[in-house]
């Protein structure tokens, strides 16, 4: 079966449609100018360039329970930001993130957050490009169940498109011809051509078959495909790494917990239960299917989740549960006994001891501990992808919590704060609370009316501190200049003959 459209709505209809959209960003302060505009049921070709993005809006009509979005990538790797709150999102800002290699889909119902909050009910998106991308975006109707779940074509799976492999089922006009994954045949999905030994660490080429990015980002070979050796004990359970031969990802899939935990709301427990009290299986935490959800890694960097299906607490619930792989119950509570009951003798969770064991910095090989991870995530302060990214804003509060009473390396620590702050400001993006202080001080100097955003980017600008290294040596020739004249002047006066003194 095909993927079902939604019907094209009449002419007067669409005009209402937009008309309706125009309003409702303008009643929300957003410029209609700079998001275009989407058709339901439409898939719309478009670039990217390396390191930008493309804006888009698109109105849902009040009678959809579920939507669709499709990203296919003809080549490249373009992502894409999705709120149904915020225009123009980014990494911070967006509620659903498309960000895998290949083409993609979201599916987003009713009943997830945010969906739909007032009316018009207008879907924001952006794309990214991590590289040159030229990809199709469209919104497609999908309350129906069916719609959900079916394929482009037998055989064929939405993420088998464009992923790099050449599928014959998906050879079909319905599912975009595989693509073109059919004409140029690659070493892994998303792997390009040329991207093996570029001196460019890529995730999608370390696997075996492209000889692990031909050395790229190890001289070692990898332990588990997409398992990248920084991955193991950075503080997020990664799927990929959570594998015997990759030390089950060290201690971010909590392999090595009991089942003991303390709080009465089971917040810090952090076992392997993953199945509710009436026995039904949990969905992956890093999973949005087929439950959409928001409580990732990401959004609740200190709650244990990630790359497993293990019960969890997140959010301040009565106990520990889990989204389920039931397609008619969204979440169930789990049964992970009482606090302390499965507890040995003087046992601590896992969670108070993990928690208890963090330093700012660990001079291991490489470097390890909250800094380190800070100075990874937010990397050189160049790429709005780094900068703007929910792992520099979750990377940047850990960091301040375990190093701002570290004697020895406070210092490094306020000096890399600094620079990303600075970055954030020129990407325009203010949502991190980790940088609250930076900016609500940057805006109080804006409405003082001694501050700019040019004055701030000029201020981190190399010519900016040229100018400064001017100026002091300057200064400096000046302080000579006026030491030398003072010191004529009190000889002059020293040897003067007084006028008495004259015959």
């Amino acid at each position: 079966p095909h993927w079902r459209e939604s019907p094209t709505p009449s002419p007067r209809a669409a005009t209402m449609l937009r008309t309706l959209a125009v309003v409702g960003m303008l009643a929300a302060g957003v410029s209609a100018q700079s998001e275009q505009a989407l058709e339901m049921g439409a898939l719309r070709s478009a670039f990217v360039n390396e390191d930008s993005f493309q804006y888009y809006s698109v109105v849902i009509p009040p009678s959809s329970n579920a939507i669709k979005v499709k990203l296919i990538p003809s080549y490249g790797d373009p992502d894409a930001y999705l709120s149904f709150t915020t225009a123009e999102p980014d990494d911070l800002t967006a509620t659903w993130v498309m960000d895998d290699v290949g083409a993609e889909e979201q599916v987003i119902k009713r009943d997830a957050v945010e969906f739909c909050q007032y009316e018009p009910c207008i879907l924001h998106i952006s794309v990214y490009g991590y590289d040159e991308s030229e990809y199709m975006i469209g919104v497609y109707e999908a309350s129906a169940r069916l719609e959900i779940e079916q394929e482009c074509a037998p055989g064929c799976k939405q993420d088998q498109i464009a992923d790099g492999i050449c599928q014959q089922e998906c050879k079909v006009s319905a599912c975009y011809d595989d693509g073109g994954d059919c004409e140029e045949q690659n070493c892994a999905p998303g792997c390009d051509e040329g991207w093996v030994g570029d001196e460019y660490c890529d995730e999608a080429c370390f696997v075996e078959a492209c000889q692990w990015d031909g050395g790229d980002c190890t001289t070692e070979s990898g332990c588990n495909t997409g398992c990248l050796p920084e991955y193991i004990n950075d503080g997020e359970c990664d799927s990929e790494c959570f594998v015997e031969a990759c030390q089950f990802d060290g201690d971010d899939c909590f392999y090595r917990a009991t089942e003991c935990y303390g709080e009465p709301d089971a917040s810090d427990y952090r076992g392997h239960v993953n199945r509710t009290k009436s026995g039904k299986e949990c969905q992956a935490w890093d999973s949005q299917f087929p439950q959409q959800h928001t409580r990732t890694h990401l959004n609740y960097p200190e709650a244990g989740l990630g790359g497993h299906n293990f019960c969890r607490n997140p959010d301040g619930e009565a106990t520990a549960w889990c989204y389920t792989t039931d397609m008619e119950t969204r979440y169930e509570a789990c049964d992970v006994g009482q606090p302390w009951e499965k507890c040995k003798q003087n046992e601590i969770p896992l969670a108070t001891q993990l928690a208890g064991a963090v330093k700012c910095l660990t001079p291991t090989t490489p470097p390890s501990g909250p800094l380190a991870r800070f100075e990874l995530s937010c990397g050189n302060g160049e790429s709005h992808a780094d900068v703007c990214s929910r792992a520099c804003c979750n990377a940047a509060k850990a960091a301040g919590a375990f190093c701002a009473n570290d004697e020895t390396n406070y210092g490094r620590y306020q000096d890399y704060k600094m620079k990303i702050a600075f970055s954030m400001y020129k990407h325009d993006c203010e949502a991190c609370a980790a940088f609250g202080d930076f900016f609500s001080n940057v805006h109080l100097l804006n409405g003082a009316g001694v501050g700019s955003k040019m004055m701030y980017r000029f201020a981190d600008s190399v010519g900016f501190k040229v100018l400064v290294a001017a100026f002091v040596i300057m200064m400096m020739l000046l302080c000579v200049i006026a030491g030398s004249i003072a010191r004529y002047v009190y000889q002059r006066r020293q040897y003067a003959v007084p006028d008495a003194a004259v015959p």
